[in-house]
């Protein structure tokens, strides 16, 4: 190699997905098959919720929320839903090292580090799902920006600090994100969660701003369109059946919420969606 070179750099992300509340049939046996990925390739299955199994490899995990699996190419692996009154809801991130010298030297330390799953908390749920925006964004700079992160996140892995969207350490916070989570499709206010937290709206919203480097209910209306996301990717709910089923006022509400969020309309996103889909 000349001086001033550098290794190749060639990570490519087949394929992120988030799955919400994994409960549907088709669902359900389309993520549940046995499978395994070819040469290269290596996935992340990052839990957030829900109770049910990983089958990876000759193991058998119990789903734990903010655990972290790492597949490697070759190895057989399922998801098995065991509770659907409890489904699961996760991100998978399939990515390819081949050709990438970095990725390459990372990977052998990574796969005997991850012989068992990693905690890494709930809060990384918004790390994934910026991989995930920016991967599908079609724009080269924000692509180049998650390849980056991502290495980025590797490496904290490695280091015991994965990354600054960690687990809260605050219990107060980690008790609020559990109740935002568990509310994602009711009408939670800023009032009655500091009423069940015990905490001023004050003293919450510091907290809470400090440690996640957003307010509260910014993080819980993120948290609503991340699934509004899910459900218009993966399944056919009307645009105004997602927005009644996540309590928004009004599909009007529904819809300029989600635009602020992710820069296109419900049915714009689901167009493209779809239009991804089609040269698959």
């Amino acid at each position: 190699m000349k001086p001033g070179q550098t290794g190749r750099r060639d990570l490519r992300f087949d394929d992120i997905v988030f799955v919400y509340h994994l409960r549907d049939e088709r669902q359900i046996d389309w993520h549940g098959r046995r499978h395994a990925h070819g040469e290269g390739e290596f996935e992340f299955h990052y839990f957030i919720s829900g109770e049910g199994n990983f089958k990876n490899g000759p193991v058998i995990w119990s789903i734990k929320p903010g655990s972290l699996h790492l597949t490697p190419p070759g190895c057989v692996h399922q998801i098995l839903a065991t509770n659907l009154r409890k489904p699961i809801t996760y991100f998978a991130i399939l990515f390819n090292a081949e050709g990438d010298d970095e990725l390459a030297g990372l990977l052998p330390r990574l796969v005997s580090a991850m012989s068992q799953p990693f905690d890494i908390g709930t809060s990384h749920r918004f790390f994934f799902s910026d991989l995930l925006e920016r991967h599908a964004s079609g724009q080269e700079d924000l692509m180049e920006a998650s390849r980056h992160s991502f290495m980025a996140f590797l490496y904290g892995l490695l280091s015991g600090t994965p990354s600054t969207y960690g687990a809260p350490e605050n219990a107060h916070v980690e008790k609020a994100i559990a109740i935002m989570q568990a509310s994602i499709e009711a009408d939670l206010d800023l009032d009655s969660l500091c009423g069940r937290l015990g905490l001023s709206r004050e003293h919450f919203v510091r907290l809470f701003s400090q440690r996640m480097r957003m307010p509260p209910m910014r993080y819980y209306a993120r948290l609503k369109v991340e699934a509004a996301r899910a459900m218009l990717s993966s399944t056919n709910l009307s645009v105004s059946a997602i927005s009644e089923k996540l309590s928004y006022a009004s599909q009007f509400g529904f819809s300029r919420a989600f635009k602020g969020i992710v820069g296109l309309s419900p049915s714009e996103y689901r167009a493209r969606c779809l239009q991804k889909a089609d040269f698959k």
